[in-house]
């Protein structure tokens, strides 16, 4: 086929969607693989060729059927026919064993073969399509460009998952998890391994189905001390400090008010209330999580004032995850800091979230109180 003939897809897309049935039975990548051909021609429908034009009004409504479905059917037509003459007794035999084969063939493809095995297989599927004339040459050796390439990342993000296992494995082991928790929580942020497991009385960081650390809900065991003038949070349990992170305090003209609070409440997935100023007066947006703007993360853990109260309402809360150089540069330039609520990354606020109580003190001071080599909290006064 000339490629002048076609606008969006390539030769490989074209030829893989054109020998299809749109009722026709495949295995689940190839399923995934039509669809995905099938979307791109959709999106793109005013730039599709006469051709593309013509491939997409006979797919567009395809359903293709899982392998399993098709040797239900022909479970169904065995049936049917049992009996009938020894010549369909032999289709029937034949055609079961056709069908058992290829289910058996994808399974043993999908769930036991290794990825360089699977990249074998791809590369000869093909170099078949190529010597038939299916796929150009310079297609094919594009596709195993691609499959080595896909290979390689995916033996890279293996090793740094295994790398990153065994570090844990190892913290544990020399019973450091306190000292390398803030790497610990970073490194295992949306990590579908994380597991935090609850109860009424204790909270369980689980990782790859490992206890990395476990920690009682008692309120009275948890301290949280802001620093602004560092610009850090340090977290206490049982008076030994837990995390440590930089933290976003207010700017100037809005600082953080500082005293004595506790965590009154949590939130997940919060309305950010914003204020601002039109036509000379101060207005209150709700722009709610997943707007473009919003920008106070996945928590929101409401501060209440311990004795005099401040007018305005204080959380810890997140950032916008896309702004990260952002976040750093309000550390550094405090003209562009918060509007006085204490702001720090989704990874240590996702734990602050997880096993912190409700009612749990919090301190916010202008300067550190005591020598770090104390390890213990300050005083309430």
């Amino acid at each position: 086929m000339e490629r002048s003939k076609l606008e969006v897809l390539n030769v490989t897309e074209y030829n893989l969607l054109a020998t299809k049935d749109p009722n026709g039975s495949y295995d689940r990548k190839t399923r995934e693989n039509l669809y995905w051909v099938i979307e791109k021609l959709r999106q793109n429908i005013p730039n599709l060729s006469r051709l593309e034009k013509k491939i997409f009004s006979k797919f567009k409504n395809a359903q293709f059927e899982a392998l399993g479905e098709k040797e239900k059917k022909v479970k169904f037509e065995i049936a049917r026919y049992r009996f009938s003459t020894n010549f369909k007794q032999t289709l029937k035999i034949t055609a079961s064993g056709l069908v058992a084969l290829i289910v058996a063939g994808a399974f043993v493809y999908q769930f036991i073969l290794d990825d360089a095995t699977q990249q074998k297989i791809e590369v000869a599927y093909y170099q078949g399509l190529n010597e038939v004339g299916l796929v150009s040459k310079e297609d094919f050796e594009q596709i195993r460009t691609d499959l080595d390439l896909t290979f390689s990342e995916l033996e890279k993000a293996k090793k740094q998952s295994e790398e990153l296992n065994q570090t844990i494995e190892r913290m544990m082991a020399n019973n450091k998890v306190t000292e390398n928790l803030k790497y610990i929580v970073k490194q295992i942020y949306r990590d579908p391994r994380a597991k935090y497991i609850k109860n009424k009385k204790e909270v369980t960081l689980n990782f790859n189905g490992k206890p990395v650390a476990k920690y009682l809900t008692n309120s009275n065991l948890w301290y949280i001390l802001g620093v602004v003038e560092t610009g850090v949070i340090r977290l206490y349990y049982d008076n030994e400090e837990i995390l440590e992170f930089r933290t976003i305090f207010g700017r100037k003209g809005e600082e953080t008010p500082l005293g004595e609070y506790k965590i009154k409440n949590r939130v997940f997935k919060p309305t950010w209330y914003k204020k601002e100023i039109k036509e000379g007066r101060t207005r209150v947006r709700a722009i709610p999580f997943g707007h473009p703007e919003h920008e106070i993360g996945y928590w929101w853990l409401g501060l209440k004032k311990v004795g005099d109260q401040v007018p305005g309402s204080y959380g810890i809360h997140g950032v916008n995850v896309g702004k990260v150089n952002e976040f750093y540069k309000k550390n550094f330039d405090w003209r562009n800091g918060s509007a006085g609520c204490p702001n720090v990354q989704d990874w240590n606020l996702n734990f602050l979230a997880e096993v912190v109580p409700i009612g749990t003190p919090v301190n916010i001071v202008l300067k550190d109180k005591w020598s770090n080599e104390r390890n213990t909290p300050p005083s309430a006064a």
